[in-house]
C-alpha cells in the first residue's frame, strides 16, 4: 500500500486520541489546578503532580501539595495567590517570573516563597495606606547611606562618606542592586516596590527621642505601607513610634520580646529571633553542654582541669540602646529557670559609645583570676577598635589569665570578621549562634543575588548580607499577602512559611506562626541555633590558607533551645567543617569585580 494512504489511515485515531485527552484535561478533576479565593483570581504556580519528597520540609512547605489551600488571601486577577474555591485554571500563561527548583520557588534561595510566575488583572488598587494599583511605598531608614528614591538608576555620585569607609563603601549600589533583584524575581501582583531611603537625623548612636522624631518624619513625608531599617543603637525607638502611627515594619531583627511582637501584631516582622528566643537557646547551651564539665578548652593548664565556674560581664546603661542590657537580664532569668544556675561572679561595664569596658577591664580580669573563674560569658560590644572584647582579652593576657570565652549572637562575636578584629588567638572562643553554615562567598545567596544585577563589581561587604535578608523579609511578606495587600493578609501568608530541612546545613531552620511547639515567637523566622568554635589556623571555604575560621560541630546541625545534646564532647573536633564569613570577600578573584 502506498505510504501516503497508510499515513492517511493512521491520522484519524491519533487526532481522536489527542482531542479526547484535551477534553479529559478540561472536564475531569485536574491535579495541576490550584484552588482559588475568587473565580477571577487565578494562579500560575509551576505545577506539581503530588507531594514532593521534601515538600513537608520545604519553604512554605504544604503549598507544594496540590490539595493545599495555599497561602495568602486571594484577590482579583489571574495569578493571584490561592484561597479555597477551585475554579477552572487557565493553563499555559506566559511566565513573567523565572522560578526555579523542585518544588518551584521564586529564587534559588530555599527561603523564597513557592512559585507564582504570572499575574494579570485587578489587584485591588489602594488596599492599604501606602499601596496603590501601581506601587507599594516602603521607607528604608538608615544611618549610613542615603536619602531618596532607590528605584532610580545607580550613579557613583550617590555614594557618601562615613566614619569607617568599609561601612559605606558601595552601599547605595548594593541596596539598589538587591532591590532590582527582588523586584525581578518576586511576585508583587502588578505593583512596584518603591523603596525610599531616609537617613537618620542622628547616627549609629542616636538617642531614642531622635529615632522617634525620625519616625514621625517618615509618616509625615512619605506615609508608607511599611518601613525597613539598617541602623545601630535604639532602633526599637524608631520602630515603636512607627507602629504607633500605623506603619508596618519588616526587618532583620527588631530588639523586642515575643510579648512586644504580639502587641504589635500583625504589623511587625523580623527575620532574626526575638530577644527571648536567642537568649533561651544560649542559656540552654550553657546548662546542657557546659555546666558540670571541666573547662578542658582553657589554655591555662590549671583551669583546664577544673570544673567550670562562670563569670558574666554585662553592660550598664543604655547609651547604645537597651537591647544588650535587657538580654543580659533575660539570660540570668533563663539560667535560673532552666537549670537553677546563677553566675559565680557578675561584673558590669559602662556601655558608652567609644572605649566601652576599657577602664573596667583590668579590675574585672584580676577579680575573675583571683576567684578561679574558668569560663567567661561576655555580653560585650564588638564594633570598633578598643571596645569591650579587645579590652577584656588584652587585660586577661596581661594578667596571665586564659579562661574559656563563651559568646552568643548578642555581641556579634559569633562572626569571623569580628573574631579576627576583636578577639585574641591566645584565648579559646566558642559558643552558640543564630548564623548558619556558609559556603565560599561566590556560592552565598546574597552575593549571587548582587552579582546577578551588578556583575564584575564589588558590593558593600559589611552590610550586603544584611540588606539581602532585610529585603527578603519584606518581599516574603508582600508576595505572601497576595494582591489584596494589608497587614492581615501579610500575616495569613507569612504564617504558612517555614523551612524545616535539617539535612541542609546551609539554610537556617525556622518559621512564622505556630508551626512548632519549640518556637517562641510567631512573628520572627529564625528559631534555631548551631554551635561553633574558633580555629585560629583554619582555612574557610574559598578563603586564605590558615587565616582562621569558625568551625561548626555536627556539620552545622541546628537545634531548638531544649534540644542541645548534653555534654561538650562534640566541641573542638578537628574534623568539624569551617564556615565562611558573610562580611568580607576573602575569596575575591579578578573575575568577580
Amino acid at each position: 500500500m502506498p505510504a501516503g494512504k497508510m499515513l492517511g489511515r493512521k491520522w484519524p485515531p491519533v487526532v481522536a486520541a489527542v482531542v479526547a485527552a484535551v477534553l479529559v484535561f478540561i472536564v475531569l478533576p485536574n491535579p495541576f489546578r490550584i484552588p482559588q479565593n475568587n473565580p477571577s483570581a487565578q494562579a500560575e504556580y509551576a505545577p506539581t503532580t503530588g507531594p514532593q519528597a521534601d515538600a513537608p520540609n520545604a519553604n512554605f512547605g504544604e503549598t507544594a501539595l496540590p490539595q493545599s489551600a495555599g497561602i495568602g488571601a486571594g484577590g482579583q486577577g489571574e495569578g493571584a495567590l490561592p484561597g479555597s474555591p477551585p475554579p477552572i485554571l487557565q493553563q499555559f500563561k506566559p511566565r513573567q517570573k523565572n522560578c526555579v527548583g523542585n518544588p518551584p520557588r521564586q529564587t534559588e534561595d530555599p527561603l523564597s516563597p513557592p512559585c507564582v510566575p504570572f499575574f494579570e488583572g485587578n489587584n485591588g488598587g489602594e488596599t492599604f495606606r501606602g499601596v496603590t494599583k501601581d506601587e507599594i511605598r516602603i521607607v528604608f531608614y538608615n544611618d549610613r547611606c542615603c536619602n531618596g528614591d532607590m528605584t532610580e538608576p545607580y550613579s557613583t555620585q550617590d555614594e557618601g562618606a562615613c566614619t569607617y569607609d568599609f561601612e559605606c563603601e558601595y552601599i547605595v549600589r548594593t541596596v539598589k542592586a538587591m532591590l532590582r533583584y527582588f523586584q525581578a524575581r518576586y511576585q508583587t501582583y502588578g505593583r512596584e516596590v518603591k523603596l525610599i531611603a531616609q537617613k537618620s537625623s542622628g547616627d549609629v548612636g542616636a538617642a531614642c527621642a531622635s529615632r522617634a522624631s525620625d519616625a514621625q518624619q517618615t509618616v509625615a513625608e512619605h506615609d508608607p505601607f511599611a518601613v525597613v531599617h539598617l541602623v545601630g543603637g535604639s532602633s526599637e525607638c524608631y520602630m515603636q513610634e512607627a507602629l504607633k502611627l500605623g506603619i508596618a515594619s519588616f526587618g532583620i531583627q527588631w530588639p523586642m520580646t515575643p510579648e512586644e511582637y504580639e502587641k504589635a501584631a500583625p504589623y511587625a516582622w523580623g527575620f532574626e529571633p526575638d530577644l527571648v528566643t536567642r537568649t533561651r537557646w544560649s542559656a540552654s547551651f550553657i546548662c546542657r553542654k557546659l555546666r558540670g564539665e571541666t573547662a578542658k578548652f582553657s589554655k591555662d593548664p590549671v583551669l583546664s582541669r577544673s570544673v567550670r565556674t562562670f563569670g558574666f560581664i554585662r553592660p550598664e546603661g543604655d547609651s547604645r540602646g537597651p537591647e544588650l542590657r535587657e538580654q543580659a537580664e533575660i539570660l540570668e532569668a533563663e539560667l535560673l529557670r532552666q537549670c537553677n544556675m546563677e553566675f559565680d561572679s557578675i561584673k558590669r561595664f559602662q556601655a558608652r559609645r567609644i572605649g566601652a569596658g576599657s577602664s573596667e577591664a583590668p579590675d574585672i580580669m584580676a577579680s575573675f583570676k583571683r576567684d578561679g573563674i574558668t569560663t567567661v560569658v561576655c555580653y560585650c560590644i564588638a564594633v570598633a577598635t578598643e571596645e569591650t572584647v579587645p579590652a577584656m582579652m588584652k587585660a586577661a593576657t596581661g594578667a596571665g589569665y586564659f579562661p574559656e570565652w563563651y559568646f552568643d549572637s548578642s555581641e556579634r562575636m559569633d562572626q569571623p570578621v569580628w573574631i579576627q578584629q576583636q578577639g585574641a588567638n591566645d584565648h579559646t572562643m566558642f559558643g552558640a549562634t543564630l548564623a548558619w553554615r556558609e559556603p565560599e562567598f561566590r556560592s552565598q545567596f546574597w552575593y549571587q543575588a548582587y552579582l546577578s544585577q551588578e556583575p564584575d563589581t564589588k558590593p558593600n561587604t559589611r552590610f550586603g548580607y544584611d540588606v539581602y535578608h532585610l529585603l527578603l523579609n519584606l518581599f516574603q511578606g508582600t508576595q505572601g499577602a497576595g494582591p489584596d495587600l494589608g497587614p492581615e493578609t501579610v500575616e495569613r501568608g507569612m504564617f504558612t512559611f517555614n523551612y524545616l530541612d535539617r539535612k541542609n546545613p546551609f539554610v537556617p531552620i525556622g518559621g512564622y506562626g505556630a508551626y512548632n511547639a519549640d518556637a517562641v515567637s510567631d512573628y520572627t523566622f529564625l528559631d534555631t541555633a548551631m554551635a561553633w568554635w574558633w580555629d585560629p589556623t583554619g582555612t574557610p571555604p574559598g578563603g586564605r590558607q590558615a587565616e582562621g575560621c569558625m568551625r561548626v560541630p555536627r556539620q552545622g546541625l541546628r537545634f531548638y533551645a531544649g534540644e542541645w545534646p548534653r555534654g561538650d564532647s562534640d566541641l573542638f573536633a578537628e574534623s568539624d567543617p569551617c564556615s565562611e564569613d558573610v562580611r568580607e570577600i576573602a575569596d575575591a578573584r579578578a573575575s568577580d569585580f
